[in-house]
């Protein structure tokens, strides 16, 4: 299969992949630690941030055909009414502003003014907007009804009315988890709030302690857990210690923990909030990436301002 012939999604899957691996590869090549953890974060920026925002700004399209897909069918609703075949109704709607579904609808008009038979168009209008599960059921009703032949005017009102209703419903839903979203911010915020605190507070601390101190025949070490070993997550360790700038020892240990530990808090703190809030896990891309970049730039700051020694 070539890459030509995959789909927008899978190709910007592939590209990305193909682009990671390419810069941790030059990162490896360099021959330098600090320059393969900056290599191998920015690699994985880029394996899954295009993908991140391709589903964010698909969903986004989808929500906004959804928001104007009422109005047109209502609008179609009335032409039929007024004696207008679906054909003529269609056309009359390509002059109306309906934002980016009006590309659709046009889409639609060509199809019709090509000989193509109506339900086809609306088959191929289905799948076309197949990522939008109210459409695809709206769609469906539709298809039914015009082959069925029954009042298809009255049919459209009740389709346009139920979705108002429905999205009624989702902004009321989602004014009312807006504050649990706030939450998940809040959390997130103390988390990192109490790992910098640990990092600037309890690492000097225990720096600061004997390597080996001895109670009777019993050691109480502070040495680097990771010291001596090139093993996960050793080895991921150093990598992020060279990213932050920070040498091998038992400081890099402590910070590139919790350097770790906020990233998938963010991630998946995130994510969560994009459910709660929207009921989409890919809306939460946004809370995701807002979080991780805000985790990456506190570390970066406290290490390159000289906090973490």
């Amino acid at each position: 299969m070539s890459l030509l012939s995959l789909e927008k999604k899978q190709k910007t899957v592939v590209l990305s992949i193909i682009l990671a691996v390419i810069v941790v590869v030059i990162g490896a090549l360099s021959g330098d630690v600090g320059v393969l953890g900056n290599m191998t974060l920015i690699g994985a920026i880029i394996a899954v941030l295009p993908f991140f925002i391709y589903k964010y700004t698909t969903y986004a399209w989808v929500r906004s055909l959804e928001g104007q897909f009422p109005a047109f069918i209502r609008d179609l609703a009335d032409s039929r009414r007024s004696g207008m075949s679906f054909p003529e109704s269609i056309k009359l709607a390509t002059r109306a502003n309906y934002g980016k579904l009006s590309e659709e609808i046009m889409l639609m008009h060509n199809k019709l003014s090509w000989g193509i038979p109506f339900i086809r168009v609306l088959e191929i209008f289905q799948h076309r907007l197949r990522q939008s599960k109210l459409i695809k059921e709206a769609v469906t009703i539709i298809k039914e009804s015009y082959k069925s032949g029954g009042d298809i005017a009255s049919t459209l009102q009740s389709i346009s009315r139920d979705m108002v209703m429905l999205k009624e419903a989702e902004a009321e839903r989602a004014s009312m988890v807006k504050q649990h979203v706030m939450i998940m911010y809040g959390v997130f915020f103390m988390f990192v709030g109490i790992s910098v605190m640990i990092i600037l507070v309890m690492v000097p601390m225990i720096q600061t302690q004997p390597e080996g101190l001895q109670a009777g025949n019993v050691g109480i070490g502070f040495s680097d857990p990771c010291e001596g070993l090139a093993l996960f997550p050793c080895n991921l360790f150093n990598l992020v210690g060279g990213f932050l700038g920070i040498a091998p020892g038992i400081t890099n240990y402590y910070v590139s923990l919790f350097f770790l530990v906020v990233v998938i808090e963010g991630i998946f703190t995130g994510l969560i909030a994009g459910q709660l809030g929207e009921s989409s896990i890919i809306a939460g891309s946004k809370h995701s990436l807002i979080m991780t970049f805000i985790g990456i730039g506190v570390f970066l700051f406290i290490t390159k301002a000289g906090f973490v020694v």
